[in-house]
């Protein structure tokens, strides 16, 4: 046992002709070798560390970019070049000042594409169901209704203080919401900006429409139904002041439940119809009223231009038997004769014979009578001989 014993004990020495030695060699070398590495290897990572690791550009016309010292917001980083320790020393978040689009599915049922396409009434045999609580989500209107909606908000970051401290913003805001769980580990949702905007809206749109009635959001006023919202919704991030302002907002979809779209599309046909006549009775009373005024200006008129006429032939005669008198006056015979004569020759002017007989006690009177007369021709009329 002490010879076998001695014997590997030289078997590890540095004696050349060692059992071990040319394993031991290559097994030091190939140490080395990777010592060397390492220490390049970390020679760059502490150069890099210092220079290049630290350093990033800010584009202020497309992104906020916030400075965190160990984990605490300490500056927002203005326009250019800055350097600074990386992580775990300093961390940058950049967040976008583009706009940014949220879409609200809350209220619609468990078979979306069913309500959108409609494909109950594309395919017979396919019967919409009743809608299942705790399955399906729905809203309730002030008169009592059900209707689905999905909404599709668009803002924008005005604040990015407010908006990483107040929001539960992830390092990377563009980033999902990080999924909450409980203390058993099984999740229960989100938490994040996104989650919170969009529960502030749903939280929103449930208010409004429990005082509206369900046709004038789907018909009639839908326009106004979306203002309110976003008007509430606006009102509600500005109390909490998380640093964004909202771009717009819109109602892409709204729907009565599957069950009840027919009845829906009957009642907004016949309410369609009736706006139509309406809008034809109107035009006809805009019309016959138009032509009624027009006649009535028409015969206005024509007494106008009447009164006139007639005023002014008063006026005439007025003048005519002023002159007349005062004539009259300065020789009441003469101007007796001649009224006597004119009047006369007025009221034989269409007399076709005339006979005059005198009125003469003393003298011979005769009366004669043309017994073929001549015909009288009309001016510009052609003679006819008699054969």
């Amino acid at each position: 046992m002490d010879n076998n014993k001695n014997r590997y004990e030289g078997s590890f020495g540095t004696q050349e002709n060692g059992q071990f030695y040319s394993g031991t060699a290559a097994l030091m070398k190939l140490a080395k070798a990777l010592f060397y590495l390492m220490t390049v290897v970390i020679v760059i990572m502490l150069i890099w560390f210092f220079t290049l690791g630290g350093s990033f550009i800010v584009d202020s016309t497309k992104e906020s970019v916030l400075l965190l010292h160990f984990g605490k917001l300490t500056e927002q980083l203005n326009e250019g070049y800055h350097w600074r320790l990386p992580y775990p020393v300093n961390t940058i978040v950049r967040i976008p000042k583009t706009n940014q689009t949220i879409r609200s599915t809350t209220f619609m049922p468990a078979d979306r594409k069913s309500l959108i396409e409609r494909s109950s009434e594309e395919n017979p045999m396919n019967t919409p169901q009743p809608l299942t609580p705790g399955k399906d989500s729905f809203l309730l209107t002030g008169d009592n209704s059900i209707i689905h909606t999905e909404w599709e908000l668009v803002y924008r970051v005005t604040n990015p203080q407010q908006y990483y401290t107040k929001c539960l913003t992830p390092a990377q805001p563009l980033d999902p919401d990080e999924i909450f769980k409980d203390d058993k580990g099984e999740s229960v949702g989100t938490r994040g900006a996104t989650t919170m905007i969009k529960d502030l809206l749903d939280n929103c749109v449930i208010k409004v429409t429990a005082t509206w009635n369900i046709k004038n959001i789907l018909y009639d006023r839908t326009n106004d139904y979306i203002n309110e919202v976003k008007a509430l919704l606006i009102k509600s991030l500005n109390e909490r002041q998380i640093g964004i302002a909202v771009e717009s907002l819109a109602l892409p979809v709204k729907r009565p439940p599957l069950l009840t779209i027919a009845a829906f599309d009957e009642a907004a046909s016949a309410d369609t119809q009736a706006s139509i006549e309406t809008e034809a009775a109107k035009a006809y009373s805009i019309e016959t009223e138009n032509s009624a005024k027009a006649e009535a200006a028409e015969i206005i008129a024509n007494a106008q231009s009447y009164k006139k006429r007639v005023v002014a032939e008063v006026i005439a005669d007025k003048v005519y038997f002023t002159k007349l008198l005062e004539e009259y006056n300065k020789n009441p015979e003469s101007v007796m004769v001649s009224l006597y004569s004119t009047t006369l020759a007025d009221a034989l002017a269409k007399v076709k014979d005339k006979f005059t007989i005198g009125l003469n006690e003393d003298s011979r009177q005769e009366l004669r009578i043309k017994l073929n007369p001549e015909p009288v021709v009309k001016k510009n009329q052609p003679v006819t001989e008699e054969k």
